[in-house]
């Protein structure tokens, strides 16, 4: 029984003439039930009952149990609504991510990285031309302007002769 649950969880192809093994894909990385944000990347939507309804002051408040009754249903509420919309749509939007960040990763691997170095093989030619034509033509304007602005001083309070 122990060699079907291994070989069910543990697949083996051959892709080409590479043997591939599907539990290669994590990597033997566990997943952590207890903390499952460690990188807090959902900071933001750790809101409690308490950080969105508040009483203002001792004076106003409403019954104690109208105020642990709504504690409680907006706590359950929240709960089994997530679980519930994971439970449906997890699993396909899952999927869909792993689709997409794949094929982010194809095309900033295949397409994006060799289209930049070609682009800058191509731009260096330009780029050699280009400094020649403003080391001739721009910088001895700026080198001019430069030295008429040398010689200007400015001092505060006291006018020198």
């Amino acid at each position: 029984m122990a060699g079907s649950e291994e070989s069910a969880s543990n697949v083996r192809l051959t892709i080409g003439n590479e043997q591939v093994d599907t539990a290669d894909v994590t990597k033997g990385q566990e997943i952590d039930l207890k903390d499952r944000d460690p990188e807090n990347l959902n900071e933001d939507f750790k809101v409690q009952f308490h950080d969105i309804i508040g009483e203002p002051e001792e004076g106003v408040f409403s019954f104690d149990k109208i105020w642990i009754y709504s504690f409680k249903t907006y706590t359950n509420t929240k709960l089994w609504c997530y679980r519930i919309t994971t439970l449906i749509c997890g699993i396909p939007v899952s999927f869909c991510w792993g689709i997409y960040f794949a094929c982010l990763a194809f095309n900033t691997i295949w397409i994006c990285i060799p289209a930049v170095k070609a682009y800058n093989l191509k731009l260096r030619c330009a780029k050699g031309c280009f400094d020649s034509l403003l080391e001739a033509f721009v910088r001895p304007c700026y080198e001019a302007s430069g030295y008429i602005f040398y010689n200007i001083r400015i001092f505060k309070g006291q006018v020198r002769d």
